[in-house]
């Protein structure tokens, strides 16, 4: 089947960097992953035959490189989560639009660095459909798992991170007793205004697809643009 790559990296691009950005906290593993995806690809187009959506294809070699990536990532405990966020606060010193920028940028990795609360299956499957949206017919396609068994691993993947984000954090829940340590920093904007959006009862998908909105991904094979 013949395929425009440059239609692919367009379509499909930031969706492989975000992917590899959530699995994996080193940005630089993390894009040398998402490169190795599209190198995968392009090397394997002329296999494709259309027996799947194109787009399960796509996400199916993006598990397997970038999961092969992330097995040296170490999985986190809760416990070490809360560790984390009890250690010496971090100030910022700089005008208020720098300000805002920095700490949705802290506050990205801090999401990225909770996901690790998961193994990486798990991991997958809960950006899958938190941050890709898919449904968990394509999912289970994906993970080569039974729906019903995709369905599971997210239950309990979206309750352990919720319980956590709704005790602690003050953008998925303003009456969060906040432990962060950019805490300060965080509550001397304006919450209301920057995330007018985040609320206490909105699905955690909101505030992650908020975040791929405002923290668009780099894409990593833009030189296949030509």
């Amino acid at each position: 089947m013949e395929m425009d790559v440059n239609r692919l990296v367009k379509e499909y691009g930031k969706m492989v960097s975000m992917i590899a950005h959530r699995m994996i906290q080193n940005r630089e593993i993390a894009r040398e992953a998402a490169q190795e995806v599209w190198y995968e690809l392009c090397k394997s187009l002329h296999c494709f035959k259309g027996d799947s959506e194109l787009s399960t294809w796509i996400y199916i070699v993006a598990r397997r490189t970038v999961g092969r990536y992330a097995e040296s990532e170490k999985q986190m405990k809760i416990s070490e989560a809360e560790y984390f966020r009890s250690l010496p606060e971090i100030e910022y010193s700089g005008n208020e639009e720098a300000k805002r920028e920095w700490i949705k940028e802290r506050c990205d990795w801090c999401i990225t660095a909770l996901n690790h609360c998961l193994g990486n299956d798990a991991r997958l499957i809960f950006i899958f459909r938190e941050n890709v949206g898919l449904p968990y017919r394509q999912i289970s396609a994906i993970m080569e798992l039974n729906e019903s068994n995709v369905r599971q691993i997210y239950n309990r993947s979206i309750q352990k991170i919720t319980l956590f984000m709704n005790d602690t954090c003050p953008l998925y829940n303003p009456n969060g007793a906040c432990k962060c340590r950019i805490c300060k920093p965080v509550y001397s904007i304006n919450m209301e205004k920057e995330y007018a959006m985040v609320h206490r009862m909105m699905k955690l998908a909101d505030l992650y697809q908020k975040f791929e909105k405002e923290l668009p991904r780099k894409n990593y094979w833009e030189k296949f643009l030509l």
